[in-house]
Parts: structure tokens; sequence; C-alpha cells
């Protein structure tokens, strides 16, 4: 059996010990962080506004409902935002604009995509050649032995690991539009019976996705593993780290409890680390203020040529966001980088001693030789 305890202490010798691998750290951290969502606690049931409630409009069909909302946007278009001093013309304008900032965002997120991978692939040969050599790499050693193609395949390995979750939400998106177009055409009619139906369906795909999600994304680490150490395609890395998994599922078994334990402990330490660096995060604020002040200045006044009211500074805030936030929660950041290179590293010396475990079984069933 592998000694976690021996395990966790060399990967916090390791953090420590090793400061590049924080760089490709930071890396890790943002996407991770990028991941996770924020909901608010509004119902959208009812709100109140200058000491008046509303309410949401009862509808007796989807189709009232589906022609409230194109009767709503009609107006939109044709009468804007007068409150807002937006008038309706501006809405199509403003509406590119967003488009604009979603190809920028997707462009942005290719590229964060790319250093991700090869952050992966960095850290995890990093702390092996580490422990096989005693050599600390500098950051262009870690980018350049991050940039091979062992990136493009974890990138893969990682995709068919998402994929029921991806599969099944573009068959919700479908389903959902085909339903829509329906309604509107007045084809299709719900009744209580098929509206159940479809709410239990949908609970029972959730269910099965999210179980299917966990159980691979458990496996992940190793099949990452197997790919970089071994050399391995795709399609062998995936069998390989299942039958690595199978065989030694004891050890793996423990780890993935360690690891759930630290997770939970993490959380009030980040929590509690969060609180103290509360006065950091208002410094780091006001500089990206100042950072992003410029160019956010520059947006506006280009935005304001072809847009009026508040939405060229709305439009401008959108562009400018992602950098801000980036500056002004560094702190936090950086934090998330230990996390990161941390786990990492432990799923790393596991592996080597999972993989370590046949050798050094041979050599205590070896009988002693006499002289």
């Amino acid at each position: 059996m592998i000694d976690p305890i021996k395990i966790l202490q060399r990967a916090w010798q390791i953090l420590w010990n090793y400061r590049a691998l924080w760089v490709f750290g930071l890396i890790l951290a943002l996407v991770a962080g990028g991941s996770a969502g924020h909901r608010g606690n509004n119902n959208g049931m009812q709100w109140r506004e200058e000491n008046h409630t509303y309410q949401m409009p009862s509808y007796n069909n989807p189709q009232e409902f589906f022609n409230d909302v194109n009767q709503e946007l009609q107006k939109l278009f044709q009468q804007g935002i007068p409150k807002m001093n937006i008038p309706g013309e501006d809405i199509p304008a403003f509406l590119w604009t967003i488009a604009g900032f979603v190809v920028f965002m997707f462009l942005v997120s290719i590229v964060v995509a790319i250093t991700y991978y090869v952050s992966v692939n960095a850290v995890i040969r990093m702390v092996d050649e580490y422990e096989n050599t005693g050599t600390r790499m500098a950051v262009r050693e870690g980018i350049r032995i991050g940039w091979s193609r062992s990136a493009w395949r974890l990138f893969l390995i990682n995709l068919i690991v998402r994929l029921p979750a991806i599969l099944f939400f573009l068959v919700l998106l479908t389903t959902g539009v085909s339903i829509f177009v329906a309604v509107m055409n007045g084809n299709m009619t719900f009744t209580p019976v098929s509206i159940i139906v479809m709410i239990v369906l949908l609970f029972l795909g959730i269910f099965a996705v999210v179980i299917l999600s966990v159980v691979l994304g458990l496996v992940l680490p190793f099949f990452w593993r197997v790919s970089i150490f071994e050399g391995l395609g795709v399609r062998e890395s995936l069998r390989r780290g299942f039958a690595l998994v199978r065989e030694n599922w004891k050890n793996a078994g423990l780890m993935w409890l360690v690891m759930i334990g630290l997770w939970i402990i993490w959380i009030p330490i980040s929590i509690i680390a969060g609180l103290i660096t509360l006065p950091v995060i208002l410094v780091t604020s006001g500089i990206a203020a100042i950072i992003v002040a410029i160019p956010g200045l520059l947006l506006v006044g280009i935005f304001s040529t072809f847009l009026a009211g508040p939405l060229p500074w709305i439009g401008a805030g959108l562009f400018i966001l992602f950098p801000f936030f980036l500056i002004a929660f560094s702190p936090w950041l950086l934090l998330g980088s230990w996390k990161a290179v941390y786990t990492s590293t432990v799923w790393t010396l596991t592996y080597r001693e999972i993989k370590a475990l046949p050798a050094l079984t041979a050599v205590t069933d070896e009988e002693p030789v006499g002289d």
C-alpha cells in the first residue's frame, strides 16, 4: 500500500521549494476559478422597486407566454428604454457590441485553454524530473517541455471525460429549441402528465450524467499521467488508465478519500485566508482600476460614436471587466495557484508510487542471499 502521509508531506515540500511551479499554477487556478459560477437568490417571481410590488403575470398556456415575450421584444426595439435614455435604434447596435464581446472572450478562452494544458503538462513533467534527478527547471524550461504533443492529448482526454455533460447539454438545447419552435407554430400542446414526464426524464438524465462525470473525473489524473509518462495516444491512455485504477483500486480509492478530506479542510481555510487578505484586495483593486481606466475610457469614446445613454459605459465595462478582476483578485489567484500545484503534485507522486509498487514488492519478496 502507498503511504498517503508521505505523499502529502513530499508534495508540500515540493510546493515551497519549487517556486517556478507557481507561475504555471496561476494559469491552473485561473481556469479552475473561471469554471465556478454564482447564483443569486432572486427567484424571478416578484421584486420591489420604488415601494411598489410587481408580480409575474400568469399564463394559461405556453403559447400566451411566448406571444407576450415577442410583444415585449418588439416594444423594446421600437421604444427602447426611456427611463435610461436609451433609444430603440441603439438596441441592435448594443447587441452587436455584445456579440463582439462574445467573440473577444471566445478568442481569449482559446488562448487560456492552450496555456492551461501546456501548464498542466509542464507541472507534471517538472515534478517528475525533480523527483528523478533533483533538478529544478526555470519557467522557460517548463514552457519548453510543456509545449508538446502531450498537451494536445491532455486536451482530447479531458474533452472525452467532459463529453457526456456536453452531449447532454446539446440534447437539452436542441430539444428546447424544437419545443419553442413547435409551440410558436401552434404544433405542440402540454398536458400535466407530459410536463411531469419531461421533468422526471430531465432529473434522471442529470443524475446519470453527474454520476458518470464524477467517475470519469476521478480517473482523469491517471489518464493524464499515463499519456504523459508512457507517451501513449488518447485511446490507449484511457484503456491503460482504467486498467491501472482497476488493478490498484485500494490505493487509488485511499488517495481519493484523502483528497476529498483535504478539499473539505480547504473550504474553511480559504474563507479565513480570503477574509485576512481583504485589505490586500482593496489595494490591488485600486491598482486594477488605475490600470484599466485608460483603455476603458478609450472604449467609451469609441462606443459613444454609435451608442447613447449608459450603453457606451456598459459596453466598455464588459471588455475591461476580465482584466480588472484578474488584477484585483490576484492575491486570491495566488492562493488558488498553490492549491492547484499541490493537488497536481500529489497525484503525480501517487502515480509514481503506484507504478513503483510491483518493483518494491518484488524486492521485498526476494530471499536474502547467503555468503
